[in-house]
């Protein structure tokens, strides 16, 4: 359908409205003859009417939504700008609450024209994801009604996304890109100037990998990603294709054979960081795995690691570590004092540098090769021996806390101080994997990222997560709701750094 014949009835622009900014995910392609028949309420004038259209961007001003894309089966080049005027003045209040039973333009004009070179690029971001099946703001709240709703529906769980089907789309990368919904934009001026550097060790479960991937993403951003060498060949294909797709996602060339407790769980993340150190815009690296999940959304993300200002956000304790760990290996190097920690780690760019570069971290890390669950030590002792002059290490007594010194980067519940927490999924090697009942306690957290999720257990609970991190990204972005840094602002590793 060619722009100029745009065929719009006053009710057929309503349609429009609804369809653009309320139902379907972005950059998805709108049937309008399918939303006529839902809805129930407007009938096309002609039965063989379709139009598909790819909306980009919009603006709202003066009473007036300006909706900036193309219709399929045009080319990039004739991009168009869909104008509906004398919209009611609480248009976008109705349009963010989902209450559109009331929505009526008052006296509708569209009209399709050529884009404006003073157009206000606003990103176009669909209404609120819904996990299907689930009420997940009833699941959120602690609703018991709700919970066990969810627990029966989740007796018989829906089976993973098949690889196959990923291989499929992904043979065209921008239709894989709109129907799973990526957020292609930077969104924001601040996000496009802050990017995140990403490390994902991934070894299992492709669907659950490729939702952490979506939730992150964002073109300015960088990821790495090690699978792990035991990994199935479909797995490894299925994933490369998928990162085939983005010009700022890559697989490494190299795999490790990962095991834990030894030094093969520390040498993919270097891998990941040598690779990444080769692009130069990126402030902080955060590391993870195929089982983690966001607990912020990008733009919380950047304000948090703005006010962090260089400190990095790592665990450690001498008083809980377990000395005999590393008593065979001899003294460390340089006067280190070693720090148990964790591999999750939330860094500086200059302390990457400092890991790749310098000759004392060199020797430090040939040092941890003789010492048990190595990447329990080295990341945390670097970043807890401050007169080795790292930028953005702790000052402060190395003692992981829930006051003074809490460790952000990652949220766990291990069952014991100071990660101590109920836990109402299940635990695996003392560990909880969060179900259903944790989503109250998930939502109020102020880390960044959780661990674990498990796709294949209590899957709605994954389902919640997304649709709650998808909604914290869209009111951001809208700015119905404002991000509160205070908590960060004050946390001593940020006040007392190198």
């Amino acid at each position: 359908m060619k722009s100029s014949n745009l065929p719009c009835s006053s009710k057929h622009v309503t349609c429009v409205v609804v369809s653009v900014c309320a139902i379907v995910y972005i950059f998805q392609y709108y049937d309008l003859q399918t939303i006529f028949t839902a809805n129930e309420r407007i009938t096309s004038t002609n039965s063989s009417d379709h139009i598909h259209f790819i909306a980009r961007h919009f603006n709202y001003q003066n009473e007036t939504l300006n909706i900036k894309g193309s219709f399929e089966g045009d080319t990039p080049q004739s991009d168009v700008i869909l104008r509906i005027a004398n919209l009611p003045s609480n248009f976008l209040k109705q349009l963010y609450s989902k209450d559109l039973k009331h929505l009526r333009p008052q006296e509708t004009s569209s009209k399709a024209t050529t884009p404006s070179s003073t157009f206000e690029d606003k990103w176009l971001l669909p209404p609120r994801k819904t996990a299907i099946g689930i009420d997940c703001p009833l699941l959120f709240s602690g609703d018991q009604s709700e919970q066990k709703r969810a627990k029966t529906l989740m007796e018989h769980p829906k089976p993973p996304f098949p690889l196959s089907s990923y291989v499929e789309m992904t043979k065209d990368c921008e239709k894989f890109k709109r129907q799973m919904h990526y957020i292609t934009s930077s969104l924001t001026e601040e996000e496009e100037n802050f990017p995140i550097a990403y490390s994902m060790i991934v070894f299992k479960e492709l669907e659950q990998t490729e939702r952490l991937l979506r939730a992150i993403y964002r073109p300015q951003n960088f990821y790495c990603i090690h699978i792990d060498s035991k990994s199935p060949n479909d797995f490894r294909d299925t994933l490369t294709g998928i990162a085939g797709c983005f010009d700022n996602v890559f697989i490494t060339n190299i795999s490790v054979d990962v095991r834990w407790g030894t030094f093969t769980v520390v040498e993919p993340e270097l891998i990941c960081m040598k690779e990444l150190w080769k692009y130069k815009s990126w402030k902080y690296l955060i590391n993870l795995t195929g089982q983690e999940f966001p607990l912020r959304s990008n733009a919380e993300l950047v304000k948090i690691l703005k006010v962090y200002n260089g400190a990095n956000d790592l665990e450690g304790t001498v008083k809980r570590a377990n000395t005999g760990r590393w008593a065979k290996a001899g003294s460390p190097p340089a006067g280190i004092r070693p720090v148990k920690g964790s591999v999750h780690i939330t860094v500086n760019r200059d302390f990457v540098d400092y890991v790749l570069h310098n000759q004392t971290a060199i020797d430090f890390l040939n040092w941890t090769r003789g010492v048990d669950i190595p990447d329990e030590c080295f990341f945390a002792s670097l970043n807890h021996n401050p007169h080795l002059g790292i930028r953005g290490t702790y000052k402060g007594e190395p003692e992981t806390s829930t006051d003074v010194k809490p460790f952000l980067t990652r949220f766990k519940n291990w069952g014991g101080e100071p990660f101590d927490w109920p836990c109402h999924g299940k635990r695996v090697r003392m560990i909880c994997i969060f179900g259903v009942e944790d989503l109250p306690l998930l939502a109020q957290r102020p880390e960044l990222f959780v661990n674990k999720l498990y796709w294949d257990f209590e899957p709605f609970a994954l389902d919640c997560m997304e649709e709650l991190i998808y909604n914290r990204t869209r009111d951001g972005y809208l700015q119905t709701t404002k991000f509160d840094t205070t908590f960060y602002e004050n946390l001593d590793f940020v006040k007392n750094q190198v």
